[in-house]
């Protein structure tokens, strides 16, 4: 997919979606985390219930093992016999380590984010600097070719060793 008369190829609309992309923040990732593995874990217990009766009398039995069982833990207290129960069983381990995997990369993004963040206000100094030092050596190059003040064809034509300083520069004219 290529944006309208552009012969870059897809490369600038793929840049423009990810500058688009807005990030969650640790407390959205957390919700949605919490949100997606509740409604897994009540969902688990439910089915587990219906798929495997024998083993799972209660509802209340149903909800401890799918909660174990999403955390990771699984006790084995309670396992489930029937094939409809251990399909149950592998969704939930697979939510589980989604979600735990999940929330390591907010975490690690938030590192990097702030990481970032702190390089951009360096540079955002270092470029100010920069365009400083531009606009200087701009101001020194009209006026030396303007045939500055007390300037010779010799001078305006000598480099300046960044070791002679200032001070010597001056001394020279």
């Amino acid at each position: 997919m290529t944006v309208k008369g552009s012969s870059d190829g897809p490369a600038p609309l793929l840049g423009t979606v990810i500058r688009r992309r807005r990030r969650l923040s640790w407390i959205q990732a957390l919700a949605l985390v919490t949100t997606i593995t509740g409604f897994v874990v009540f969902t688990g217990a439910t089915l587990v219930r219906y798929a495997d009766p024998l083993n799972f009398p209660t509802y209340w039995t149903g909800l401890w093992w799918a909660v174990t069982t999403v955390t990771t833990v699984g006790y084995g207290d309670v396992v489930p016999a029937t094939t409809g129960g251990r399909l149950v069983a592998v969704c939930l381990m697979f939510v589980g380590i989604g979600c735990f995997a999940f929330m390591t990369a907010v975490a690690a993004s938030a590192i990097v984010i702030g990481e970032e963040q702190e390089i951009e206000r360096e540079e955002s100094i270092v470029l100010v600097r920069l365009d400083e030092l531009n606009a200087r050596l701009d101001r020194i190059e009209t006026t030396l070719q303007a045939g500055g003040p007390d300037a010779t064809p010799q001078q305006q034509d000598r480099p300046i060793s960044t070791s002679e300083g200032a001070g010597a520069e001056s001394a020279d004219r």
